[in-house]
């Protein structure tokens, strides 16, 4: 019998007033951004449960959350089109930031899901090489990634999947090289962020993906569909790798653990779902969701602070964050 990974720590009861759509970490700290359908993002100290920071830049809905990989900005997507950069690098936990670094009008659906591009060094044919600054990206509702500048907010290229679909799923590698979006239609598009070519394109699910996201060395992808599967896509050869199967609804998010080994997963069903990639099973399964679970989070080391054994975070429709703790080295 395998020894247990994972086991539920904090539970913050209530963390929001409506749904919890996402979660993502504050680099190389025990601090955690959430957000969702009540138009806050709320940033945690997961030790003691305390809420030390609240951004709110409208009156809608959040659809978006992404932190950059210094844990110093934060960037979200709202349904008033806009996408807002927002510095989080001094967190005083006395009041609610109302003001963001930068605000981008996208307009209607053209950010839907919007990321953190990092920098990426492009190579030339004389073997010079040069620096691309770091973007913003966003996907919209006709089948395209937008490349947003970072430092003035204007709009660099336009990336098509040629097919008119909502794309509702993003992710960037770390690498800063490649973006890839999906959403309706059951495919993953994958863009070379320098040249604009579709590089790839994954189509074995069967129904909308939810969810996509790179492994930390950016040389796989991991989706997560309605068709109740989550997939594993090698990028750099464009093939299938592996189909993980267990969950009883829509899969909504699925995230590859920083050392590779692992994928965790959540689903309308309420579970909560660590899988071992070599095995290509399941290998635990959390319950403490009452209601669908829209967001898993790994977290995430810095440039400056390694983190040898991540916790694992989930959100969801009951409004609860739950942490979970690492029980093996």
């Amino acid at each position: 019998m395998s020894s247990a990974l994972y086991s539920a720590g904090a539970l913050i009861d209530q963390a929001h007033e409506d749904d919890i759509w996402h979660a993502s970490w504050i680099s190389g700290q025990h601090k955690l951004a959430t957000a969702g359908s009540d138009e806050v993002v709320k940033i945690w100290d997961v030790q003691s449960g305390e809420c030390m920071q609240q951004l709110k830049g409208s009156d809608y809905a959040i659809t978006s959350l992404d932190v950059n990989k210094q844990g110093t900005r934060l960037l979200t997507s709202s349904m008033d089109n806009k996408i807002r950069l927002w510095d989080i690098e001094s967190l005083d936990g006395t009041r609610t930031q109302t003001s963001p670094l930068l605000e981008i009008d996208a307009g209607a659906i053209n950010a839907w899901k919007s990321r953190f591009i990092n920098e990426t060094t492009v190579y030339g044919e004389d073997d010079t090489t040069s620096t691309r600054s770091s973007m913003i990206g966003s996907c919209t509702d006709k089948g395209k990634v937008r490349l947003w500048s970072l430092d003035k907010g204007a709009l660099v290229s336009e990336l098509s999947t040629s097919r008119p679909n909502f794309m509702y799923a993003m992710a960037a590698s770390p690498d800063g090289a490649l973006v890839a979006c999906a959403g309706v239609g059951s495919s993953v598009y994958v863009f070379d962020t320098v040249t604009g070519s579709l590089v790839s394109t994954f189509a074995g699910h069967s129904d909308n993906i939810r969810s996509i996201s790179f492994s930390r060395d950016s040389g796989l992808i991991v989706s997560a569909s309605d068709d109740k599967q989550i997939q594993l896509h090698d990028v750099r050869h464009g093939s299938a790798v592996a189909t993980f199967l267990g969950h009883t609804g829509w899969v909504l998010s699925a995230e590859i653990h920083p050392d590779g080994q692992y994928i965790a997963s959540g689903s309308v069903d309420t579970k909560v779902k660590i899988w071992d990639i070599a095995q290509r099973a399941c290998v635990e399964t959390h319950s403490q969701h009452s209601q669908a679970v829209w967001s898993v989070a790994w977290q995430r080391e810095s440039d400056q602070v390694a983190i040898s054994r991540p916790m694992l975070a989930s959100v969801g429709e009951d409004c609860a964050v739950q942490i979970y703790d690492p029980l093996l080295a």
